[in-house]
């Protein structure tokens, strides 16, 4: 028999007991919030920023990000054995809407709302997360289309960035008539390059409202405003040699030597993605005695409006919402939307090309030694779309099937083989089969 001394509860033992009982409750308090994303160099910087100023300020949850390689791939097969993260990361709302109708994303809007998530993010990425009325997703990184240009050719010349249709064009053929490439650009390494261009065209010729218009199906991509806005890049990229000098040269040419023709005054413009801003900082390098600078892309067509910032989401995150820890997750997701400077410190890692998200940014927000043409951009961006002068870019807003459309056909146009009108008609059949299947976009209204 136990003697009853055994039985007693020393004021020590007691203190030990509780101060046990405390721990082994903390440590069940601690939630765990999976977080997928893309797998790369970039990674161990974010994990050093980001993921760890969460993890710090908030002792009650920990946030495993993740790396994967071909993250969509694993996302999908993931989904299919109900092993999805918490937090889920995609290429775009397209990708979102294909696990809407099965309940797998968690509606946002309650959360928003609370946290005042549309006061933080720019009105247009806001929106861009609506689907079926709901919200859905978030951008985590934006870009735009825009002017670069060598700086230096321009002085030597004393040329100035246009800011209207007729003084771009009449550029143009002065740059042409010198016996230099008025831009830089190719695509074999990357053949829906095409569609920039395409885009830049429809956007820039026809204005982002007759645009707009026909991305909800007010107008027809048939319509004699995108018939000439084709007509016309055709001239320019077949006809006249405008970009690397012939059309030859774009479906030859690598990157390396674009920016080879660029650096070294042989092509003098390139209308391209603010992701290559990383581009720019890696070929014009201090033995380069050339300069670079950007510029809005001057609008193509008088009357069609001010210029403007094509709107387009590199990635979009989302909530499981099988999730066990929805509320941890939105906690994530609300710490990302709450601290631009945090977020802008984060973006500098890849020269301001991933996890841009998209806050109201000023110039303060940036980081000690930020490259200021880079500063200027997103600051404007922020100001002028803020304005709702925005346009929409091709692999954000198009369905999936009339993006390819648009940049496989195009070729044929260039070759002569395919007419602008007939390649627009079939544009249309793509655009009215997708609406008929529910698989058009969300587009943040004008």
């Amino acid at each position: 028999m136990k003697s009853r001394r055994s039985l007693v509860l020393t004021p020590v033992l007691i203190l030990l007991l509780a101060l046990t009982g405390s721990l082994v409750a903390r440590a069940q308090d601690v939630v765990t919030v999976t977080w997928w994303t893309e797998s790369g160099g970039f990674l161990d910087h974010v994990q050093n920023t980001f993921v760890k100023a969460f993890n710090d300020s908030h002792p009650n949850i920990k946030l495993e990000l993740v790396g994967q390689e071909k993250l969509d791939d694993v996302l999908r097969t993931a989904f299919q054995a109900g092993e999805a993260p918490d937090i889920l990361q995609t290429p775009g709302a397209s990708f979102i809407a294909e696990y809407i109708a099965s309940g797998q994303i968690q509606p946002l809007d309650s959360y928003a709302e609370k946290d005042g998530w549309k006061d933080k993010l720019l009105p247009w990425a806001y929106e861009s997360g609506i689907l079926e009325g709901k919200l859905y997703s978030l951008p985590l990184t934006y870009e735009s289309l825009i002017l670069f240009y060598n700086k230096s050719l321009f002085e030597r010349n004393n040329w100035t960035v246009p800011t209207n249709a007729a003084d771009f064009w009449k550029l143009c053929e002065t740059i042409a008539a010198a016996g230099i490439h008025p831009f830089a650009y190719s695509n074999s390494e990357w053949k829906p390059s095409n569609e920039h261009l395409v885009g830049i065209y429809l956007n820039n010729y026809v204005g982002p409202d007759n645009l707009y218009k026909a991305l909800i199906g007010e107008k027809k991509w048939t319509d004699p405003e995108f018939v000439e806005a084709m007509q016309l890049l055709k001239d320019q990229i077949a006809d006249k040699g405008w970009f690397g000098g012939s059309l030859d040269n774009y479906y030859a040419y690598a990157s390396a030597d674009d920016f080879a023709d660029l650096t070294t005054g042989k092509s003098a413009m390139m209308m391209s993605g603010t992701w290559q801003f990383a581009n720019m900082k890696s070929y014009f390098t201090a033995d380069i005695p050339d300069q670079w600078d950007w510029a809005p892309i001057p609008m193509f067509k008088d009357g069609v409006g001010d210029y403007n910032y094509e709107l387009a989401t590199g990635s979009t995150i989302s909530v499981n919402a099988k999730s066990k820890n929805v509320d941890a997750a939105v906690e994530v997701l609300n710490f990302l939307l709450s601290d631009p400077k945090l977020v802008l410190q984060n973006a500098a890692g890849a020269d301001f090309g991933e996890w841009m998200v998209p806050l109201h940014y000023t110039d303060a927000d940036f980081p000690e030694g930020s490259d200021p043409r880079v500063v200027r951009y997103f600051s404007d961006f922020a100001k002028v779309t803020g304005e709702g002068r925005y346009g929409y870019t091709t692999w954000t807003f198009w369905p999936a099937d009339a993006d390819v459309q648009l940049w496989q056909d195009v070729e044929q146009v260039w070759a002569g083989d395919l007419s602008v009108e007939d390649y627009l008609a079939t544009q249309q059949e793509e655009w009215d089969k997708a609406r008929a299947d529910g698989k058009t976009l969300p587009i943040p209204k004008r």
